[in-house]
């Protein structure tokens, strides 16, 4: 009996730190949306957005992959930290900020993280064989309603061809973190250790790109105080801090679970848009982000636990 309490409050103990790195990783995702946003409406472009998510975290984190060995790269291994990084890296930045360029902020807020609930949800039973609970089907069927309140907005709102373009790139950086989510579980690799491999190697690949097809003067031309937000909320926050976040939470929660953090960022990034971007939600909007926060915490129990407590207080 004693093993078993043991074991049952090292698991509590594990839910309650993944629940706090979880947290962590969604309010800087919700900042990050915003800033990401207000760059691109401020004249940076999905490249100078890029390159600052990973410059400020590769030199912080170069010492230690050093330190940790490129021959077998940090113990990961070159195969698995190239297709992790592909996945968190480059890729994920570039398709998640291009969307901002062509859809509203609110649309990038609720599709990314619904799409990453989703694919973390599929993936995470197929690649670490978690079980899917009943609660989480209900809670995908609500977020795929607050999908197609968002698609509608497309349709009815502005540029609509342009702005499903926008959507679906979001919804492919969306899955993109719900397959790293999924792959770091199943190979168990540490989060520190991962975040560090992402982020060197993010930079290392990128940069050449970036000399090629960037271009300095604009970013010189943005400005001290402009560079200094962006590499606060690209670099130390995205490209670190919420990435080392996630990786815990999804190691001590699973994939599947840890995908459901983006419950908090519709609502909050979309909030904070308002007074930053002057960008106010329209009636489908409106629908579409309740709907998925709805829906994320159906599938993160949240309704069951209000039915037990209500049970134990009538009790």
């Amino acid at each position: 009996m004693q093993v078993t309490a043991g074991a049952k409050d090292a698991a509590a103990r594990d839910r309650r730190i993944g629940l706090a790195w979880g947290l962590l990783a969604a309010s800087i995702w919700a900042s990050y949306s915003v800033l990401a946003r207000f760059g691109i409406k401020s004249g940076l472009s999905p490249l100078d957005l890029t390159l600052l998510r990973f410059l400020p975290g590769a030199v912080l984190m170069a010492p230690l992959v050093w330190r940790w060995g490129l021959r077998d790269l940090c113990g990961i291994g070159w195969r698995r930290g190239l297709v992790l990084t592909l996945l968190a890296g480059p890729g994920f930045s570039l398709l998640f900020t291009t969307g901002f360029s062509l859809a509203p902020l609110a649309h990038g807020a609720v599709i990314a993280p619904a799409s990453q609930m989703l694919a973390g949800l599929i993936l995470s039973s197929w690649l670490a064989q978690q079980p899917v609970t009943r609660e989480s089907i209900l809670g995908a069927s609500v977020v795929l309603l607050g999908l197609g309140f968002m698609g509608g907005d497309s349709l009815l709102h502005g540029e609509g061809s342009v702005t499903l373009v926008g959507d679906a790139l979001f919804a492919l950086a969306g899955l993109c973190w719900g397959l790293f989510g999924a792959l770091s579980r199943r190979w168990q690799v540490e989060p520190l250790r991962i975040t560090g491999v992402v982020t060197v190697l993010a930079f290392v690949l990128f940069a050449p790109v970036y000399l090629a097809l960037g271009d300095l003067h604009r970013l010189a031309a943005a400005g001290p105080g402009m560079l200094a937000l962006q590499l606060l909320a690209q670099g130390l926050g995205a490209g670190l801090i919420a990435m080392l976040a996630y990786s815990r939470a999804a190691a001590l929660l699973g994939a599947g679970r840890a995908a459901f953090f983006g419950a908090m960022v519709p609502a909050a990034a979309t909030l904070l848009a308002i007074p930053v971007l002057s960008e106010v939600p329209t009636g489908l909007q409106t629908l579409g982000i309740v709907a998925v926060v709805l829906g994320l915490l159906l599938a993160f129990g949240a309704a069951r636990l209000l039915i037990v407590r209500r049970e134990r207080s009538a009790g």
